[in-house]
């Protein structure tokens, strides 16, 4: 049986390429969000998940090879290799409308490399989400 997981505009790299998910795919999806919400339309908006990887790798350009170690399978790095090499997109420059800390936060949500990835964490102690930070306003949850 197949696992379903995100609808495909909001997928990280590593789901079109059927590799584990972690925490790391909900980060790429806030990516996404972030980024439609400031744009007013999809990011990634691909009809199929050749055109998405293709879409996404035109924003974040073709990783290079040490990107690709977290993909277990050969065929998946051969695919990504024999896709045409794209140059990373100066995000400012897409994005003219963002302010450099919301650019610096997609920038760090939008990594191919799962690892490299800002974790959730990070991603809310950015200094681009620091006036939503209220201790006093954050509830903790107890041990289930």
């Amino acid at each position: 049986m197949t696992k379903y997981v995100v609808t495909r505009w909001y997928r990280a790299p590593e789901l079109l390429l059927n590799c584990s998910d972690t925490a790391a795919i909900d980060v790429w999806s806030v990516g996404c969000i972030l980024a439609e919400i400031m744009t007013r339309e999809p990011i990634f908006p691909g009809k199929d998940y050749v055109h998405q990887l293709k879409l996404l790798l035109k924003l974040i350009g073709t990783p290079e090879e040490t990107s690709l170690k977290f993909l277990r399978s050969d065929y998946a790095r051969r695919y990504v290799k024999q896709i045409p090499f794209f140059p990373k997109q100066n995000l400012s420059a897409r994005f003219p409308n963002m302010s450099p800390l919301a650019l610096d936060l997609l920038g760090k949500m939008f990594v191919f490399d799962p690892s490299q990835r800002i974790t959730v964490d990070q991603a809310l102690h950015h200094p681009y989400l620091s006036s939503l930070h209220d201790l006093n306003d954050e509830p903790i949850c107890s041990a289930p």
